[in-house]
């Protein structure tokens, strides 16, 4: 039985093709929180996708890996960065695990991608296709329009406003041309894909033809779920208040929405369905996909405040700076870090590999790092946080330089670091310091200095 292994199984897409797909095939389900399995052919593993050593090991006796995965919203409780540099850490750790375990094939599901303008969302996930390609294993790329159906983040989004709101002011986005895609046909797409030869190498727009205006979304969905309000257009575009009164009345966490509402002013008009998958789009028309849809308005979740841990995760995109490599950039760092903060910082690199930085005037190190040597893996430099005044823990955060693609892009990040100081103390001096160095150091490397 061919072995199929799924990241972000538990989401909306996934946890949908998990129950579709299973009686087929032998599959693993990767998410974030550990399920048991209510099937002989599924395993859910715990996975954290910032490791590659977690992902490496999921990855094990696979050969069709497919990734759902899109990091809108932040994975600690302090994170400095953004989705689409948090995107390309995810994405390389997952190429690397594939092929080392020799998966056969890969397969993505991401956004269409629209000419002219495009969002930092659409973006990222073509960020993302990139990637993935140039892990050398075929790939099989599907840029789906909105996802319709129960459950779907974007879709419920629309269905609350309706269901909320007795009348919606219609910024100029909502006249823009979008096209959409309904879950069952999505599903039927994606294994489709598993393992068929004539779609390794190919990106497939999947859509359903239907080229339709986000306001006639909304005026549908209000005919669907029989609600009365009165709708006002207006030709100007504020995102900024569409992101506050959409996730307020959409029911939805503002760092999900705040990309989505960036995305609507995007035009889709002139995307088509693919040749490959036309015969699986059963349904045509968003009225026809409104026939499936339950009526009820969903909830928020609250989020457990019990379960708030103090771990901090901060990503930062740098110049690669010429041909320069991630060990050769760290060097860089080390020397140039007692320099931009002197005299306060000194750096002491012991034979061991250990690295300690001190605050002038203390016998004991702020922290200390230890190198952890991989020879076969020279994009990548990784240090882990092992002690000092400011870590809370000696065994869970580390430091890391990677270059992604070739050196296309290159990421510096501190992942699991759970500080010794007061929460807020941490957050509003070590925090803010620590962005503002990168921040500085990124500038050093585009200049001549650094060459």
């Amino acid at each position: 039985m061919l072995r199929v292994t799924i990241a972000g199984a538990s989401g909306f897409v996934g946890s949908n093709l998990v129950a579709k797909i299973r009686n087929n095939f032998k599959i693993k389900a990767l998410s974030r929180k550990l399920k048991e399995s209510d099937h002989v052919n599924v395993e859910y593993f715990k996975t954290d996708l910032f490791s590659l050593t977690s992902t490496s090991k999921a990855l094990e006796n696979t050969d069709v890996a497919i990734y759902l995965v899109h990091s809108m919203k932040p994975s600690s409780r302090l994170f400095q960065g953004n989705f689409h540099d948090t995107d390309l850490i995810l994405a390389d750790n997952f190429i690397h695990a594939c092929k080392k375990n020799g998966v056969k094939q890969i397969i993505y599901l991401g956004g269409i991608v629209p000419e002219g303008y495009i969002s930092k969302h659409l973006e990222s996930r073509k960020e993302v296709e990139g990637i993935l390609k140039s892990s050398g294993i075929p790939c099989t790329i599907l840029r789906a329009g909105m996802v319709v159906g129960n459950g779907g983040s974007s879709f419920e989004i629309l269905k609350n406003l309706v269901h909320t709101l007795p009348g919606m002011i219609l910024p100029k986005w909502t006249a823009s041309n979008t096209q959409i895609i309904y879950l069952d046909d999505l599903i039927d797409i994606i294994e489709f894909s598993i393992n068929n030869i004539k779609v390794y190498g190919e990106t497939i727009n999947i859509v359903n033809g239907e080229v339709i205006k986000y306001r006639d979304l909304i005026v549908q969905t209000k005919q669907h779920l029989k609600k009365k309000s009165f709708l006002i257009p207006v030709p100007i575009n504020y995102t900024a208040f569409s992101k506050l009164w959409v996730s307020v009345f959409g029911k939805s966490d503002y760092e999900l929405v705040s990309p989505l509402i960036e995305s609507l002013l995007c035009d889709f008009s002139k995307i088509i369905p693919s040749p490959h998958i036309e015969h699986l789009i059963k349904y045509r028309t968003y009225r026809d996909m409104l026939k499936h849809i339950n009526i009820d308005v969903s909830r928020k979740k609250a989020r457990n405040k019990r379960s708030i841990i103090n771990n901090v995760r901060s990503i930062q995109r740098l110049p690669g700076n010429g041909n320069k490599k991630s060990n050769e950039i760290v060097e860089l760092y080390m020397k140039w870090l007692p320099r931009y903060m002197k005299p306060l910082i000194k750096v002491k690199k012991t034979e061991s590999q250990r690295v300690n930085f001190y605050l002038i005037g203390l016998s004991k190190p702020l922290l200390t790092l230890q190198y952890i040597p991989n020879p076969a893996d020279k994009d990548r430099v990784k240090l882990h946080i092992v002690g000092g005044l400011l870590t809370d823990t000696t065994d869970t955060g580390w430091l890391e330089f990677r270059d992604i693609e070739n050196g296309k892009y290159f990421l510096a990040s501190i992942n699991e670091f759970f500080p010794s100081l007061p929460w807020y103390i941490y957050k509003f001096t070590q925090a803010p310091i620590h962005k503002l160095t990168m921040m500085n150091f990124g500038k050093f490397l585009n200049s001549k200095k650094a060459l």
